[in-house]
This record gives structure tokens, C-alpha cells and sequence, in this order.
């Protein structure tokens, strides 16, 4: 059985950010974004961490979310 990827702290929130900057969130919102998914990640709330991600570039895309 193989096991799962992982990545490190520094790529996902790099990741996050650049994610929502793309999506047009501007980036001192981005970053305060990423730092508080990842940090949830880090105490390991993980279903409030990036995992979240996808439903937030969903809600932006669809103007549901600033």
C-alpha cells in the first residue's frame, strides 16, 4: 500500500498564498489566510486547515467570497 505525499509548512503556505493571490485576494489577505489554514493544520485541526482551500477558490470564483 503506498502512503500519502507530504509536504513541509513553508511549501503549503507558500502554495496557499500564491493560490489566493491568483484568485484576486490581495496579498496581506492571502498571507494572514495561509498563516491561519496552515496554523490550523499545525495543531492539527486538519478539516479546518488548507484542506479548506478548494472550497474558498470555488466561493471566490463565484463571487460569494471576497
Amino acid at each position: 500500500m503506498e502512503t500519502a505525499g507530504q509536504f513541509s509548512a513553508p511549501y503549503l503556505f507558500s502554495l496557499t498564498r500564491r493560490l489566493l493571490v491568483a484568485a484576486g485576494t490581495p496579498p496581506p489577505i492571502a498571507e494572514a489566510v495561509a498563516e491561519i489554514l496552515l496554523s490550523a493544520n499545525l495543531a492539527g485541526h486538519d478539516s479546518h486547515g488548507v484542506i479548506r482551500l478548494p472550497a474558498y477558490l470555488r466561493s471566490i470564483e463565484k463571487g460569494g467570497m471576497d
